[in-house]
């Protein structure tokens, strides 16, 4: 793979030191190696892929903005796209070998995600018109392994929702025409795109940002057409107190910064878009923290491990195997309930189990002191 790797400026030395520290880690996949990328290498940051056909570089995190109208105007002199983000998980897919795979973020080959793509995109079509091509998505559904919030429209199973193009060997993404222009072409599935704006039109994308707040949507995704200005993302309310109210069962064992920053995030939404705080707020974001971790302590309070339940649809019955060895690989504790098949898939349904959460608050429960 050093042949790849070195005309990015990587040294020898420096990937084979790499490869020992586990900074880059490899992995196999129904015999299709590759190079996962943990720790920045040289240009290679973390969650990059590199394979014999060349390198998938990393899709870098997004800025935040918590106020509209001033992050806009700090950041944009020049016209930009909206899109909606969609609250999923991210991924990329490729064409190796031969092979349509999808990696996720952390630069794993998703079994499950995989299986699923070619319901969603003519692949072949595809990547024989465009060779190195990378979409970049989101899966986002009821009925997925990683992420327990979903958009509203997305009733059962999941679906996929391009967002970005990318090629192998170049970290820069394809211009926002381009882009659309291959999206529509292959049509190839979408976040909803909300058109070109400037920073002088805060009022049609404070209406953007209302509608999606009462229809439970998660934000919006602003993309410059100006190659010097970045990509923010901008989240409403609602996804605010949605994330505190999915992830409040395992608070004892979280950071306390994901609960306060996406409580001063809903509050800076209150103070910029509805100039005061009303009564159903305050009750909405009592519910979503106390609400969860009170069910998981009544849980542990009767021996109850905490787990969180979800269903898999999958195609081919070999992925759900590939799935569950890469759940064990990712140290994620869990067991599967039930396998079988129904009309075109296998439906198997899975319990993460939350340890973790479950000893700390049975510390708790046995009278065990702490300092904090």
């Amino acid at each position: 793979m050093y042949d790849v790797v070195k005309q990015f400026g990587i040294s020898e030395f420096v990937w084979q030191e790499s490869i020992e520290k586990h900074d880059v880690v490899r992995e196999e996949f129904d015999g299709i190696c590759f190079y996962r990328v943990t720790k920045k290498t040289g240009a290679l940051g973390r969650g990059s892929i590199v394979t014999p056909e060349g390198i998938l570089f990393n899709f870098p995190s997004i800025a935040r903005i918590l106020h509209l109208e001033n992050g806009i105007r700090n950041a944009y002199t020049q016209p930009f796209y909206v899109e909606e983000k969609v609250d999923g998980y991210n991924v990329r897919v490729v064409r190796i070998q031969g092979r349509i795979l999808v990696f996720s973020r952390g630069a794993y080959i998703c079994p499950f995600s995989t299986d699923r793509i070619v319901d969603f995109l003519d692949g072949e079509k595809i990547f024989d018109d465009n060779p190195g091509l990378i979409v970049c998505g989101e899966f986002a559904g009821p009925d997925n392994p990683y992420n327990i919030e979903h958009p509203p429209n997305v009733k059962e199973d999941v679906q996929f929702f391009a967002f970005d193009l990318m090629t192998m060997n170049k970290p820069q993404k394809i211009s926002v025409d381009e882009r659309y222009k291959i999206f529509d072409t292959y049509r190839i599935p979408t976040v909803r795109r909300f058109g070109q704006f400037s920073a002088s039109d805060i009022s049609s994308l404070r209406k953007i940002i209302k509608e999606l707040e009462e229809s439970g949507g998660e934000g919006i995704v602003m993309k410059p057409t100006h190659h010097a200005e970045k990509i923010l993302k901008y989240v409403t309310l609602g996804s605010c107190l949605r994330d505190i109210r999915v992830t409040a069962p395992l608070m004892a064992e979280m950071v306390p910064e994901f609960f306060t920053h996406r409580i001063i995030r809903a509050a800076m939404f209150m103070n910029e878009n509805t100039h005061s705080l009303k009564q159903d707020v305050f009750t909405r974001l009592g519910e979503a923290l106390l609400k969860p971790i009170y069910e998981s302590v009544t849980k542990a309070a009767r021996g109850e491990v905490i787990d969180e339940k979800f269903l898999l649809r999958f195609r081919e019955e070999k992925n759900i195997q590939r799935m569950i060895n890469h759940l064990y690989k990712c140290k994620v504790k869990f067991e599967v309930l039930s396998k079988n098949r129904e009309g075109n898939y296998w439906h198997v349904r899975f319990a993460k189990k939350c340890y973790a959460s479950y000893e700390i608050l049975q510390k708790h429960m046995g009278g065990s002191a702490h300092v904090d």
